[in-house]
């Protein structure tokens, strides 16, 4: 939980919960799932989405988490995104062509550019009601 950043004013560790109800997953995914940047939950507390934000680590080992998430899911209503600077683009390509990667059914996996994320940011939030608000913004490869 981040406690020390802030967004108009307030704490972002306010907008996270103390505590993830997961059930049925065993401790070593919880603890891999703890390490994803962002959990969205929907009013019933089921995940619906997950982004790793990768600002300058490594992209592989967010993919890697999200499909960990991924395949403790049983549901396939959880859309999974890769967060990142525009710069980085043609990396995070890279990683989701791979063949691993590619081909597996575990997960279809987005990703969102900065630039993209700061220039429609007030609208989503304004007109936004569901995770769906992303599909505008976010980019599938292959």
């Amino acid at each position: 939980m981040i406690i020390k950043r802030e967004w108009n004013n307030q704490k972002l560790g306010e907008f996270s919960l103390k505590r993830l109800n997961l059930p049925n997953i065993s401790q070593s995914v919880k603890e891999t799932v703890a390490l994803i940047d962002v959990i969205w939950l929907d009013k019933e507390e089921r995940i619906v989405g997950a982004f790793e934000v990768e600002k300058s680590t490594s992209i592989y080992s967010g993919i890697l988490r999200l499909y960990d998430l991924a395949l403790t899911m049983h549901e396939n209503q959880t859309k999974f995104y890769l967060v990142a600077p525009d710069k980085r683009e043609k990396e995070i390509k890279a990683q989701l062509l791979r063949p691993s990667i590619r081909h597996s059914n575990a997960c279809q996996i987005s990703y969102i550019l900065f630039s993209e994320l700061r220039c429609d940011c007030d609208a989503m939030c304004k007109f936004g009601t569901d995770i769906g608000v992303l599909d505008k913004i976010s980019r599938n490869v292959g």
